[in-house]
């Protein structure tokens, strides 16, 4: 029975994106915690019944599914035992690893990898990052590592010779 709920909680996982345990989760006649993260609308609810469905049949228990509005909640569900697991990105299991266990990853083109987008309205001409310089951006959470920290990451490289010239002018 454990090896049937860790294959199939590992092939969901690896999906779409890193799914986190706490290293001890409980297993039993209480409901499966499973916490999401706002990558799943609360909208969608025919994906999010879906979703329930399958993990309820993989399992062989019923499930909780729990959403959060950020990163940070989600971990912190996580780190208290709130919730058993959860649907998150990279940046929170690697603040968190010796608490946490990585149960699977994203696969994109055979590589544990996966790819985002960075969206501009329709009539902006821009066609790479370095043609944003000087607009509004939007971001989607400070711990996400394509919705932030990617980005961040990318524009600072930008700007890093620019600020090294200028330097005490």
């Amino acid at each position: 029975m454990k090896s049937r709920r860790r294959a199939l909680l590992m092939g969901l996982a690896a999906a779409a994106a890193p799914f986190v345990v706490t290293r001890g989760w409980a297993q039993g006649p209480a409901p499966f915690r499973f916490a999401l993260t706002p990558v799943f609308l609360d909208n969608d609810a025919a994906v999010i019944s879906a979703l329930r469905a399958a993990l309820a049949e993989g399992m062989g228990q019923d499930i909780e599914l729990i959403q959060r509005r950020t990163y940070q909640e989600i971990s912190g569900a996580l780190l208290d035992g709130s919730v058993d697991a959860a649907w998150t990105c990279g940046y929170p299991h690697l603040q968190h690893k010796t608490e946490l266990s990585l149960l699977g990853v994203s696969v994109w083109r055979g590589q544990p990898l996966y790819q985002s987008y960075l969206i501009v309205a329709q009539d902006d001409p821009a066609t790479a990052l370095s043609d944003l310089r000087g607009g509004a951006h939007a971001f989607s959470d400070p711990d996400s590592n394509s919705g932030f920290l990617v980005t961040a990451s990318d524009l600072a490289a930008l700007t890093w010779p620019y600020r090294e010239h200028h330097a005490g002018s």
